[in-house]
Parts: C-alpha cells; sequence; structure tokens
C-alpha cells in the first residue's frame, strides 16, 4: 500500500485537528497520526478509579485517555486519542478579558484583541460553546466568595463545549446543518473529565476531525 500526502500531522488534539481539518479544505491530503484509539461513548471508564481505562501508562498495561508527563519543575497532563486533550479536559472555554489583549511586551504589536476576536468566535462556533445553564456547589460558593469580597459583578457561569439539550435525549446534528454526528443532551454527570460517557461533550473527534 502506498499512499503520498501533502502534510503529515502528529497528534489529533486542538493544534493538530484544527490544522487538519483547515488544511483538507484548501485542498491538501493530510494525515493524521494518533496512538491513541478511536473512542465510543461506551468505551470511557465510569470514573477515574478505573486506571487501566483512564490513564495512559502502557507499562502498566494502562491505555487510556489521560497522559501524566512528570519533570523535575512541571507534570504535563495530556490527551491520548482521536481527539487528544478533548477528551480529557473540563470543557471549560474562559474568554480572554479586553485586558489581557492590551498587557504584556505584545500589546504594541497590534490589535491584539480586533486581530484574534474573529478567531476565537469560530473556535466557539466549532465547539458548540454554550454558557452552562446550572450552578451547583462549587459554583454557588464561588459566588458567594465573589459577593463578600465585593466582586459579585465579576462573577459568571463558564463557557463550556457541551451540548444543552433536552437533558439524556440524543437529536440529529444540531450544528453543521445535520451533516456532523448527533449529539445527547447533557445530564449533568460531572465526568467531563473521564471523558463523556454520554454524547453531549464536543469534543474534537465530533467537530473538527
Amino acid at each position: 500500500m502506498n499512499h503520498t500526502f501533502d502534510y503529515v500531522i502528529i497528534g489529533s488534539g486542538f493544534g493538530g485537528s484544527v490544522s487538519a481539518l483547515r488544511l483538507a479544505e484548501k485542498g491538501y491530503k493530510v494525515l493524521v497520526l494518533e496512538k491513541g484509539k478511536w473512542y465510543r461513548s461506551e468505551d470511557f471508564p465510569k470514573s477515574n478509579w478505573r486506571l487501566s481505562k483512564w490513564l495512559w501508562e502502557p507499562k502498566l498495561r494502562f491505555f487510556g485517555i489521560m497522559k501524566m508527563s512528570f519533570f523535575r519543575h512541571v507534570t504535563i497532563l495530556s490527551g491520548t486519542g482521536v481527539g487528544g486533550g478533548s477528551l480529557v479536559y473540563a470543557n471549560t472555554l474562559p474568554l480572554p478579558k479586553a485586558a489581557f489583549f492590551a498587557s504584556g511586551s505584545w500589546k504594541k504589536l497590534a490589535d491584539w484583541e480586533s486581530e484574534l476576536m474573529p478567531f476565537y468566535a469560530l473556535a466557539y462556533k466549532m465547539l458548540g460553546t454554550a454558557k452552562n445553564p446550572r450552578l451547583f456547589e462549587g459554583d454557588l460558593a464561588l459566588k458567594k466568595l465573589a459577593e463578600e469580597n465585593g466582586m459579585a459583578e465579576r462573577f459568571e457561569p463558564t463557557y463550556v463545549s457541551v451540548f444543552f439539550g433536552e437533558p439524556g435525549e440524543t437529536v440529529p446534528d444540531p450544528y453543521f446543518g445535520g451533516k456532523g454526528p448527533a449529539r445527547t443532551g447533557c445530564i449533568f454527570c460531572g465526568g467531563c473529565m473521564t471523558g463523556c460517557r454520554h454524547n453531549a461533550k464536543n469534543s474534537l473527534d465530533k467537530n473538527y476531525l
């Protein structure tokens, strides 16, 4: 078997998947290499105590989605599987405030807010971003803390990459004119970081890939 590709992309996480889609849209032949497997919703562990299905550590025969790389001064958490880190991250997609774009050594190089906001908007659209509609105990504790410190206006629900349809109800693709996979409404189980078993998380295998 002999194949020729214009681009070979190693890893199917956020950087790899976005690059693969945009290059393919321009007509290039693209190969994406990923050492992890393609997960179905039912393949994810029910909790992170199922270490062999959650952690990636081949020496221990663990072939899960969470890889932990330990170095002297830092520990790096990354994802393994088609979709990379999007399989295991907590879905949070905070949008930088204006002060961020106008700070640091980069502030004089360009009007970064104007330059970058269109791409944030595009990413939000691709990832099906929505504001979390429910506040739980941890959220309420943070809200109360903000109020007690005179910063109530700075508390806001998190933007997340989740389909908030009717909980547990599966519907045809709601994002790409029916061309994408079906989605199921989030049931608020809190399992985002073990892999979504309910098809509500908008991981990269459901959009960019």
